[in-house]
């Protein structure tokens, strides 16, 4: 035979876990978010001055992985982060690609307009904002 009891404390649970006045709670809004820009997808130009020998940067391994996706690092070499006559041979082949006919700089040291269109991923910090 059941407990009286027993049945009266089940009844009273049930109580208060359903509520009468139930309204579903409001999903929490997403904060919106921000396309990256290409000031911060992309490394910016360095300057010509940047591009010579000696020179030991991360910027260069990333320009020289972008160089040998496009097809102008030259074959079996990797371009590292030293600066070196294989980064300057792949940066004027891909300068003659985008200035066929010499119809513009071709020296191997990067322009702006030859780096921005190879869209070197960013690998220096995003600089703070004050």
């Amino acid at each position: 035979m059941p407990d009286p009891k027993q049945h009266e404390e089940t009844a009273a649970r049930k109580k208060t876990d359903s509520p009468t006045d139930a309204t579903p709670a409001a999903a929490p809004v997403p904060a919106p978010v921000e396309a990256p820009d290409d000031a911060s997808r992309y490394e910016p130009y360095p300057g010509p001055e940047y591009f010579h020998g000696g020179r030991y940067s991360p910027i260069n391994t990333a320009a020289g992985a972008r160089l040998t996706a496009e097809g102008h690092a030259p074959q079996g070499k990797t371009l590292g982060p030293d600066w070196t006559t294989a980064h300057r041979d792949a940066w004027k082949s891909y300068q003659q690609s985008l200035r066929p006919k010499g119809g513009g700089d071709t020296t191997g040291i990067p322009d702006e307009t030859a780096w921005r269109q190879l869209k070197v991923p960013r690998v220096s910090p995003l600089p703070k904002e004050s």
